[in-house]
């Protein structure tokens, strides 16, 4: 199981800009009884945080949304130049259209949830 976070919040005036309502996705997965989260911060730089579920309760109480995938994720490269291709290349997904976290929300409700 994966599950994709998203938030409407960015400390980067940029993206602030350009994306719509979502402004940062991140990848939550499971290892050895635990729930990871993958936080991309830049290119080579991805920090792991252990959060259980009442943390996942927690960031939803302060405007996350989360999409629950029923698939594992593949590779989790830090060498993506954007949090969405990092997640996008974690779970499998070639969609070059999909640029934004707001897009790749959509796409993932339609097509995966």
């Amino acid at each position: 199981m994966v599950i994709v976070g998203f938030s409407d919040k960015t400390s980067k005036p940029f993206v602030r800009l350009i994306c719509g309502h979502f402004k940062h996705c991140v990848i939550i997965t499971q290892h050895k009884n635990k729930l990871i989260l993958y936080q991309f911060v830049k290119q080579n730089d991805v920090v792991q945080i252990v959060i259980s579920k009442r943390g996942i309760a927690q960031l939803e109480l302060n405007g996350w949304v989360f999409v629950y995938l029923d698939i594992n994720a593949s590779k989790l490269d830090s060498r993506r130049l954007t949090c969405v291709n990092f997640v996008k290349n974690a779970i499998g997904i070639k969609n070059i259209f999909i640029q934004t976290p707001n897009s790749l929300y959509r796409y993932l409700s339609k097509n995966l949830a």
